[in-house]
């Protein structure tokens, strides 16, 4: 999933050697909820998925996005 990482760096402005698991809402000051929808809008994008409204609420983490957009490939 590094292009998910890399994703991530990206649309938070951030190097992708900081994009791990723990990366997550709470500890990163950028990722505000408009931020989130950039993100979220990015990945679809980019990789052709389309994520569900509940499952995009519940995201908070790294660890999250990389769980669902892998089970959609």
């Amino acid at each position: 999933m590094d292009h998910l990482a890399e994703i991530v760096a990206r649309v938070f402005d951030i190097p992708v050697s900081q994009v791990n698991d723990d990366l997550s809402m709470e500890g990163l000051e950028v990722w505000t909820s408009l931020n989130h929808l950039l993100l979220i809008s990015e990945i679809e994008q980019e990789m052709q998925i389309e994520f569900t409204s509940d499952e995009v609420v519940s995201i908070k983490t790294f660890r999250d996005i990389r769980i669902i957009a892998s089970s959609k490939q």
